[in-house]
């Protein structure tokens, strides 16, 4: 009698043993069917509109994949020389001698407080060492390419430049 009661524990044993694998099985079972795959997400055609090199065109913005491993400090970093280098190169482009550039730079508004003429403030900033000094005048308008740097300087706005444009649909 002894053999036939450790012969049925066994046999409990086992059922319920059975039994939870079952229910771990379709438990895992239930989560992979239940999981969004990468097919269930709508592709978007990478366009790359009137962006530069590398660049793709999205909703009026102009965006990059980086894969390089940065923190956030050293990605903004990038980005900012990223877009100063876009900007160079683009006056490159149409100046080769890189004269004085307008890129839509201003304090008009209060003295000190720059701001795109898109109406965005400045999030990053390239000035030339010294500057801005409002050079003893009125100088509420910034430009591109001064000193041997060619970082930002600001000037007299009635001065005769060429121009960069630039436009944004809300400010980043």
């Amino acid at each position: 009698l002894m053999n036939s009661e450790v012969l049925l524990l066994l046999i409990n044993f086992l059922v319920l043993d059975s039994l939870s694998i079952m229910l771990l099985f379709l438990f895992f079972f239930a989560l992979a069917l239940a999981a969004v795959s990468p097919a269930d997400v709508p592709a978007l055609k990478l366009q790359r509109g009137n962006c530069p090199p590398f660049w793709f065109s999205f909703e009026g913005r102009c965006y990059k994949y980086v894969s390089t491993r940065l923190t956030w400090a050293e990605a903004e970093l990038y980005c900012v020389l990223e877009e100063e280098n876009f900007v160079k190169s683009l006056i490159m482009n149409f100046d080769p001698a890189q004269g004085w550039t307008w890129i839509g730079l201003s304090d008009i508004h209060k003295e000190g407080s720059w701001m795109w003429s898109d109406g965005c403030p400045v999030k990053f900033v390239y000035w030339d060492a010294g500057e801005p000094t409002n050079g003893g005048e009125i100088e509420h308008c910034g430009h591109f390419n001064f000193g041997t740097e060619l970082k930002w300087n600001d000037i007299k706005c009635s001065n005769l430049f060429t121009s960069i444009c630039a436009s944004r649909i809300i400010c980043p």
